[in-house]
């Protein structure tokens, strides 16, 4: 391991000229299996007072609190910028986004939060911001982050007008439709597909039908999905979600402790859900994707 962080050097190529090696005094090579267990032993040991989610340098904190609770985000956004500076390392506060998602009548309750500071600064209040790839609203409807798929998606189509008039075949352009365009509209789609409205997933479904009558010019939809043996967007994403919450159930998986306790099958009766039900009280709930799981998927 010594040899693997110790007296690297790195140089750029340009064409076939090469610049003088430097020695970089930070950091990991990028592209190797050791590189990634690296970071994650490097940053291992930061730790806030508020729940904290890492993805690689992606650093999410999070405060649940009623409107009485003295709120303490605030020292864990210091902790951490503390921890940076003594790791040789900084918060970007231009980067940093605050987002507030309350339901509460009072419509001036968000204007009433202090924002977030970072080295003196205050961070932005957003009303959506990206997370991992999802966009996240404060009120926790789906139609930006809908509206930037969909953009996202729709400038991959022009790969396949071009691709049409170079006269690749239909067979090889059906398979960059679902290797490039497509999973951009499924990315991580158990998280909002369970609660989108008939709207977005007719705003989403749109792509595909772009998609295939460009390559099947003249012929309706369901009979190109015939022909290239392919399911809509919503029945796809029906059984991406099927597909994760069976992992789920499986009990060495890190969301299984989201699941209610399995209940007491009496196999002489009826089938029963092994999981109770849970009490919704808002449609917000009941279709989040637990909830919306246990009732469909069980």
């Amino acid at each position: 391991m010594a040899t693997f962080l110790l007296d690297r050097t790195q140089r750029v190529k340009i064409g076939n000229e090469y610049s003088h090696s430097g020695h970089p005094n930070g950091g990991v090579p990028q592209g190797t299996l050791s590189g990634p267990k690296c970071f994650l032993v490097y940053i291992n040991d930061l730790r806030t007072t508020v729940p904290l989610y890492k993805y690689v340098d992606d650093s999410t904190l999070f405060e649940i609190c009623d409107r009485n609770d003295v709120s303490v985000i605030q020292e864990s956004v210091d902790i951490a910028a503390r921890w940076t500076e003594q790791n040789d390392m900084k918060i970007n506060s231009e980067k940093s986004k605050e987002i507030i998602i309350s339901f509460a009548q009072d419509g001036n309750f968000r204007s009433t939060i202090p924002n977030i500071k970072i080295d003196g600064r205050d961070i932005a209040q957003v009303c959506h911001a990206k997370l991992l790839g999802v966009t996240i609203s404060q009120d926790l409807t789906w139609n930006k982050h809908v509206d930037n798929i969909v953009k996202k998606a729709g400038k991959r189509l022009y790969m396949l007008y071009q691709l049409k008039r170079a006269g690749i075949t239909q067979k090889d352009l059906v398979s960059v439709y679902v290797s490039v365009v497509r999973p951009v509209l499924e990315y991580a789609c158990p998280v909002w597909h369970t609660n989108l409205p008939q709207y977005l997933s007719d705003n989403i479904e749109v792509i595909q039908k772009r998609a295939l009558k460009c390559i099947f010019p003249g012929l309706g939809y369901a009979e190109i999905l015939r022909r290239v043996n392919l399911d809509t967007l919503n029945v796809r994403r029906d059984s991406i979600c099927q597909k994760y919450f069976d992992k789920i159930k499986v009990g060495t998986h890190r969301l299984n402790y989201l699941l209610p306790d399995k209940r007491h099958i009496i196999y002489n009766v009826r089938q029963q859900n092994v999981y109770p039900l849970p009490v919704t009280r808002t449609n917000r709930f009941r279709n989040s994707f637990i909830p919306w799981a246990l009732y469909n998927c069980q």
